[in-house]
């Protein structure tokens, strides 16, 4: 850690990523090894790694105060919900992340070697499902002490802030959005091509109920497309990958 200290120190322009608050026993470990700190997030503190830049994976057991820090500091979270259901870590709480006084700079991930997908489409289609489950703890119908329908709410995840989440929203979580994450003039030709009516077997059929056999007409329409794109949670849908301009991909 004093190593990454120092390299900070002398690349303050570099990234820090790492993992924090992935699951319990991670939690109290890291605590035992340093018994002079609160929490998780301060760990990273003491030695001055949080701020632009660094960015978190899981942050499942992250405290209201943590999340406010890293709010302040302009660190970042990186929501992995494949893994944390696959490793069974637990539920991000993606509601408190974007709680609109004290938001988190968020990307979504894969965290491949401890999930089991690659495609952001399936991160999606997790995401959704850990926020709906959070969604039940917070509005009341379990425990009513606990009810935040605000926060509840915000759990949430509509294909309008998926999309936006897996795009320019994890530039911005990266500090990158300068170069990628939408198509302004002059960024990097990074993106995906989707087909709207790749995957699952029923998928153009259920495509032809919204937008009537035709392509979306309008923003609504479009959205309740990409919405079944995001539940079909693979990347059978993927028409096309390009990277930097140069198609690294095709469907056959």
């Amino acid at each position: 850690m004093k190593a990454c200290q120092r390299l900070k120190h002398e690349h303050p322009d570099c990234w820090v990523n790492t993992h924090i608050s992935e699951n319990p026993a991670e939690c109290s470990g890291v605590l035992v090894e340093h018994p002079d700190c609160q929490d998780y997030l301060g760990v990273y503190e003491k030695f001055d790694l949080v701020g632009p830049k660094f960015s978190g994976g899981h942050g499942v057991y992250l405290s209201n105060n943590e999340f406010r820090r890293m709010s302040k500091k302009g660190a970042a979270v990186v929501f992995c919900p494949c893994s944390n259901l696959f490793l069974g870590s637990g539920l991000f709480r993606l509601g408190r992340a974007t709680d609109p006084e004290h938001r988190v700079k968020m990307s979504f991930g894969t965290d491949v070697g401890g999930g089991n997908r690659f495609s952001m489409i399936s991160v999606l289609d997790d995401a959704y499902k850990v926020g709906m489950c959070n969604n039940t703890l917070l509005d009341g119908s379990i425990d009513p002490s606990r009810k935040d329908l605000a926060e509840a709410e915000r759990n949430k995840l509509s294909p309008y802030r998926g999309f936006w989440s897996v795009t320019l929203g994890g530039a911005e979580g990266l500090y990158i959005d300068d170069k990628l994450g939408n198509f302004e003039p002059g960024k990097e030709a990074d993106f995906v091509a989707l087909d709207p009516n790749g995957g699952q077997l029923a998928q153009p059929w259920h495509q032809s109920l919204i937008a009537d056999g035709a392509g979306p007409r309008t923003v609504d329409e479009a959205a309740s497309m990409l919405f079944a794109v995001m539940m079909v949670g693979d990347d059978r849908c993927v028409d096309e990958t390009w990277v930097m301009g140069k198609r690294l991909y095709k469907k056959s």
